[in-house]
């Protein structure tokens, strides 16, 4: 039985759903993994608890004792691909000097990664009603998680730079979360282009809101 009801997100996106079993354990990367085919191939609502036990190779019982409902599978793989997501996020910027070109590689990165992401834009093309509302009108969690992982990388340079890490990072996290929403436009989405896109427009939005230094 799954007792996910008709929005398996909703669980996840505001906090209900519990942490699950963590992943790096075999058993459970096979169960995610046979999951998350199947998401990105038929979708949340067709897939089954029963689909991902036979697609893993695994009996029911071993798949139920790791996710005892379905709304926890779910979370279990939007999670793990959150972590690959912020992982190679944190890989592209950690040997880039300095807080300006931080903003323009990890721009570009951010670009390229939802570009990439196969979970996220197979499920906006097969269950947008689904996705959508958590991703415009219920999308508050979701970018207050981003905000706060942002910021939290802003912060170390921020009482030398002077400027509001939560301010800025609302800023870009914003502006991120609507070109992955709706990529076309005039803003290039190209390494090169995010790049230089980053530069000119992204490092003065940060430098512009620096705050005024003691005695300045």
């Amino acid at each position: 039985m799954d007792d996910d009801g008709d929005d398996p997100l909703r669980g996840l996106l505001t906090g209900a759903t519990r942490s699950g079993p963590d992943p790096g354990e075999p058993l459970t990367d096979r169960i995610l993994d046979a999951a998350l085919g199947l998401f990105e191939t038929f979708g949340l609502r067709k897939t089954t608890m029963d689909d991902v036990a036979r697609a893993s190779g695994l009996g029911r019982a071993t798949v139920y004792r790791r996710f005892p409902s379905k709304a926890e599978l779910v979370s279990g793989v939007l999670m793990r691909e959150a972590r690959r997501f912020f992982a190679e996020l944190d890989q592209a910027v950690a040997d880039v000097p300095g807080l300006e070109e931080g903003i323009v590689e990890g721009f570009a990165a951010t670009v390229r990664i939802s570009r990439e992401q196969r979970l996220f834009n197979r499920l906006m093309t097969i269950e947008p009603d689904l996705l959508l509302p958590h991703a415009t009108s219920a999308a508050g969690p979701l970018l207050a998680a981003a905000r706060g992982y942002l910021a939290q990388r802003l912060r170390p340079v921020s009482a030398d730079e002077g400027f509001d890490p939560e301010l800025v990072a609302e800023i870009l996290v914003r502006l991120t979360h609507s070109l992955s929403l709706t990529p076309a436009g005039l803003i290039p989405l190209d390494d090169d282009g995010a790049r230089a896109f980053a530069r000119r427009y992204l490092v003065p939005i940060a430098n512009g809101h620096r705050r005024p230094r003691p005695g300045a």
